[in-house]
């Protein structure tokens, strides 16, 4: 079992690819392209993905360990024109692990003009890190702790919306490796905040969400933590209390591998979040 706590005090709530293509590992960590595929870039679709024309035709292109905020999201506008931006007409594609996606988009490292473009958005704070197994994964979580810690991007404490009060809620601990198999016991999956200000906070259709694009729990409609008080979310469904909510989702939300969680308010900022390193 995994139990992080994140205040001093620990907190006891609960008991080959497309193309001929190949990778070498530099010394300072960074998997360079041997090869690859150079593609025209016919269009970008938001800060994570892009249609290119190679050999085979059309292909959907998802950027490989990262994930950037949908069009419709706070940020999600600035993440597609920073991606724009960045791609230009022509790029390489270098595969890295798994083929393709659950959608059957090609998973690349994105390469232009000799740049890393997926480094470059989380390194600008322009989309949030996605832990894999794959060679660049170690320096893209360096720089994506450099990028949050630093407060840019879509980290921004006012990106979205009027500034949020710095620790109006804290993250006291959670859970993301119960005991047994994970899809057995989602409520032994949660994460738990505190409100350790003089002021009530209203949580109300706050969402909290993990380094994915699926996995969203939404706060209930006049939720408030008061002062003092904690709340843990449970992954699995059940009862709702003022001291424990569910996600109900229908299976394990925090990747065992690692993950982040993180807090937005009612604009989409994001108003604080914690990275876990785990095991694949």
């Amino acid at each position: 079992m995994a139990i992080r706590s994140v205040l001093p005090v620990v907190l006891l709530l609960a008991g080959c690819s497309a193309g001929a293509t190949s990778t070498e590992t530099t010394p300072g960590g960074t998997a360079a392209p041997t090869g690859g595929e150079v593609v025209t870039v016919v269009r970008v679709l938001d800060g994570d993905s892009l249609v290119v024309q190679g050999s085979q035709g059309d292909r959907e292109v998802r950027l490989l360990g990262i994930n950037a905020p949908e069009g419709t999201e706070c940020y999600g506008d600035l993440a597609r024109d920073k991606l724009e931006q960045l791609v230009g007409d022509e790029v390489t594609l270098v595969a890295a692990g798994e083929d393709t996606d659950r959608f059957g988009r090609l998973l690349r490292y994105v390469d232009a003009a000799g740049m890393d473009v997926n480094l470059e958005m989380i390194a600008g704070g322009h989309a949030v890190v996605v832990q894999g197994e794959h060679p660049r994964n170690d320096e893209y979580v360096a720089v994506a702790d450099v990028a949050s810690s630093s407060q840019i991007g879509l980290w921004s404490s006012n990106v979205c919306g009027s500034a949020v009060a710095p620790g109006s809620v804290d993250i006291v601990g959670y859970v993301y490796n119960p005991p047994g198999r994970d899809e057995e016991d989602l409520n032994g999956e949660w994460v738990a905040f505190r409100n350790d200000e003089n002021e009530p906070v209203a949580m109300g259709g706050w969402i909290l969400r993990d380094e994915s694009t699926q996995n969203r729990y939404r706060f209930p409609d006049g939720f408030v933590l008061r002062s003092g008080r904690e709340v843990r979310v449970n992954s699995g469904c059940g009862e709702d209390t003022q001291d424990v909510l569910h996600w109900c989702s229908d299976f394990p939300v925090w990747s065992n591998g690692g993950d982040t969680v993180i807090l937005q308010d009612l604009d989409g900022t994001v108003v604080l979040h914690d990275r876990f390193s785990g095991q694949f």
